[in-house]
């Protein structure tokens, strides 16, 4: 019995100086782990931004080491605490590269600093026969820039258009389409949505504003609004159409504010395309008197009906007489008539005088000596006040020669 008491007093004797040297010439031979600590973004919500820690570990000496009690500690510029977070250690085997992850979360109040300060802590150390350690502490420190948070984040993608409706004395109405898509995993809000409209000139003519929206993230949304433009806007060939807005994000608990100016081109309608219904329903007649002076006078009646709401200016009014003898037509008196008024959802009547020459009454080689009715051609343009764009009228009537045919 005392053989063994001796023996292990011996035994124990013999560890505890191995092991005292071992752990002096671990202390004097250990390569201190090349350790490196990456943040990396994940994603970034309105509420907050995910960071996945990473601390990659060289472990070149022939003996594992172990991690342990790994604390990271995040502050801002302010030194005040963002986060807290644990991370589980371990083991590292001889001559092996290994890694520790863990994801945090990271909330800002307000104002996004220019940048965070990690500080990771905990021990590192050597196993002996499982029971013999040596610890020694351990500090590493990153600073990380947030500027690229606020890259990462895309301004919203926006087409308009404008559907043309009503025309009235006072200018067009349309409707604005504001199509938006948000690309980014956030929500954002556009607020005081203001669109502009402008003439090649500079000309401003129409602005309206759209009520702000909330777009979340990954979605597309319509915004519509309801405005007028000039009718002056009809002259143009190209519209410029510019849409000013403030666009809201919140990140990670805090409000960043943009502006956005965004600007296409938009096509005006035609008059006629606005038109409910064309001004077409017209007759044509002719009063005539002889004159043994002047030959034949003929009143021109040119009635026409206007079912719009609008007040149109008929210009340009052109007038031709033919003579048609069975296949032949021969022109024989042309001229003007005065521009005109047409009442809106009324009719009117414009009318003139046109004196055909008795010189072009009497026959020519092959006519009849009465011919067997007169062509009356009637051409106009019809526009709105202010307005240079035009719709072309054209009417044709058929009259009886006022001479009586002998055969």
């Amino acid at each position: 019995m005392k053989k063994l008491i001796v023996s292990i007093l011996v035994l124990a004797t013999i560890l505890n100086i191995v092991g005292g040297a071992y752990i002096f010439l671990d202390i004097q031979t250990m390569n201190i782990p090349e350790m490196t600590l990456r943040l990396e973004l994940i994603n970034i919500t309105s509420d907050e931004v995910l960071l996945q820690t990473t601390i990659s570990v060289d472990n070149q000496n022939s003996f594992p080491i172990i991690l342990q009690n790994l604390t990271m500690l995040t502050v801002n510029e302010n030194g005040e605490i963002i986060n807290h977070l644990f991370i589980e250690g371990g083991e590292t085997k001889a001559h092996e590269n290994k890694t520790f992850t863990a994801t945090t979360s990271i909330r800002f109040n307000g104002s996004l600093p220019n940048q965070l300060t990690s500080r990771v802590t905990g021990t590192f150390g050597t196993l002996f026969l499982g029971i013999i350690k040596k610890t020694f502490p351990l500090k590493i420190s990153i600073v990380t820039d947030l500027n690229n948070i606020i890259n990462q984040f895309t301004l919203p993608q926006i087409q308009m258009a404008a559907n043309f409706s009503e025309i009235t004395e006072e200018g067009v109405n349309f409707t604005g389409v504001i199509e938006v898509t948000n690309p980014n995993s956030i929500d954002i809000a556009m607020e005081n949505i203001s669109v502009t409209i402008d003439m090649n000139t500079g000309l401003r003519v129409g602005t309206l504003t759209i009520q702000g929206n909330t777009i979340p993230g990954k979605t597309t949304k319509q915004l519509t609004c309801v405005g007028s433009v000039l009718l002056k806007a009809l002259d143009a060939k190209i519209l410029h159409m510019t849409l000013h807005a403030e666009v809201h994000v919140m990140i990670a608990g805090m409000k960043k504010t943009m502006n956005l100016f965004i600007g296409a081109e938009i096509t005006p309608p035609h008059l006629e395309q606005l038109l409910s219904d064309l001004p077409t329903d017209v007759s044509l007649t002719g009063i005539y008197k002889y004159t043994l002076t002047e030959g034949l006078h003929d009143q021109i009646i040119f009635e026409i009906k206007n079912p719009n709401k609008l007040t149109f200016r008929a210009t340009d009014i052109t007038v031709k007489i033919n003579r048609i003898d069975r296949n032949t037509t021969r022109l024989i008196c042309n001229g003007t008539l005065a521009d005109g008024i047409i009442a809106p959802q009324n009719t009117t009547i414009l009318q003139g005088d046109m004196i055909i020459p008795l010189s072009q009454l009497w026959p020519h080689v092959g006519e009849r000596l009465f011919a067997d009715r007169l062509e009356v051609i009637l051409r106009t343009n019809i526009t709105i006040q202010g307005l240079n764009q035009t719709i072309w009228i054209g009417v044709i009537a058929y009259q009886e020669f006022p001479f009586p045919r002998l055969f």
